[in-house]
């Protein structure tokens, strides 16, 4: 299937699960379907399950602070007991973690 030419697919654009609005690296907040010259196919996989994601990589895995082993945690959305993030593949409602360097 072939993507519309679209923020939404760019792949320098990251979904805003709130508004459903794209973070655009040089616009700032725009919309899904806006589209700028500076438009970038995503030539990876696309779904979660293709890149091999792990819980740890979603933004919904907390880290469990008190413990010696900086994998385990729990997902905010489905468990209340803690487990190792990079041992279970990422579920559906996987959305990747913002990382702010």
């Amino acid at each position: 299937m072939k993507h519309k030419k679209c923020c939404k697919s760019c792949d320098r654009g990251i979904s805003l699960h709130l508004t459903n609005d794209i973070l655009c690296k040089y616009h700032g907040v725009i919309t899904p379907d806006y589209v700028c010259f500076r438009y970038k196919e995503s030539m990876g996989p696309t779904s979660s399950k293709e890149a091999s994601f792990k819980c740890i990589h979603c933004e919904n895995f907390i880290v469990h602070i008190d413990s010696p082993n900086e994998n385990i945690g729990r997902c905010k959305l489905f468990s209340e007991r803690n487990f190792d993030g990079t041992a279970k593949n990422a579920c559906s409602k996987f959305s990747k973690k913002i990382l702010i360097s």
